[in-house]
């Protein structure tokens, strides 16, 4: 598949992780891409090289979205930067485990602020350049968290189970412009976000039993179910979610 000509917005691009991942597919398929991160110039810099290696633009812009505002920010810099947005990838997101008796409200808040309420604001601000277009690509990285609950993670599920409603009214109210709207529920994958639970060789033990496929997700396997749904070969696919987990949530 071609994106040439098509230019894209990844939120959450900053670490090594699904961001990174799917930065590198896009460009790949000949994307100009806006690499969203959070005060990581160096990883932000080696990546925009990146995909200029590849005759792609690329620009590295820097926001923290605990505060909604610069979210929307990030979305209207990229317009600016490329000249418009098709396609927008969300995987910026937080995750504190913490029981739910001792979760406070600061914690909450800052979850549901980051994963949801600022996902919301890039796709919305997105999805109002792509209308006039006819054409534009969402693509919301939610979590296998969205329906089902993990001790420690209250917040986080929350924040994902929103999402999912969100992503799906809005690929339902968008529908007849052009503009898709989609999720990815990733399980347990290799990146920096999971990288010191995985570090613990009995959490990690404990998670491969529960995988059917018996490894540990890559965020390369994410960026592949990205890379389909922003395409044209995904066209007539809005408001669903392709889970890529392994076989995880097929075990009762």
């Amino acid at each position: 598949m071609s994106l040439a000509g098509k230019r894209a917005l990844v939120t959450g691009a900053g670490s090594d992780g699904i961001g990174r991942a799917v930065v590198r597919a896009l460009a790949a398929a000949g994307a100009d891409v806006a690499v969203h991160h959070l005060g990581q110039e160096a990883a932000a810099a080696g990546l925009v090289a990146e995909v200029a290696a590849l005759g792609r633009r690329a620009v590295a812009l820097a926001a923290d979205f605990s505060d909604v505002a610069a979210a929307r920010g990030v979305v209207r810099a990229a317009v600016a930067a490329l000249g418009g947005v098709d396609i927008v990838v969300c995987t910026a997101a937080v995750l504190h485990r913490q029981p739910v008796l001792e979760t406070d409200d600061a914690a909450w808040q800052h979850v549901l602020t980051v994963n949801l309420h600022a996902g919301f604001a890039v796709a919305q601000e997105a999805a109002r350049d792509m209308v006039g277009r006819g054409w534009g690509r969402i693509v919301l990285v939610s979590s296998v968290n969205q329906w089902t609950p993990n001790p420690g993670l209250a917040a986080y599920g929350a924040s994902k189970a929103g999402m999912m409603q969100m992503a799906r009214t809005m690929a339902l109210e968008l529908a007849a412009t052009g503009v898709t709207v989609n999720l990815i529920a990733p399980g347990t994958i290799e990146t920096d976000f999971n990288r010191a639970a995985l570090g613990d060789p009995e959490w990690r033990a404990g998670k491969l039993a529960l995988i059917p496929m018996r490894r540990i997700g890559r965020a390369e396997d994410v960026a592949a179910a990205a890379l389909f749904l922003v395409g044209e070969g995904a066209g007539y696919v809005t408001g669903a979610t392709i889970t890529v987990d392994g076989g995880l949530e097929l075990r009762p």
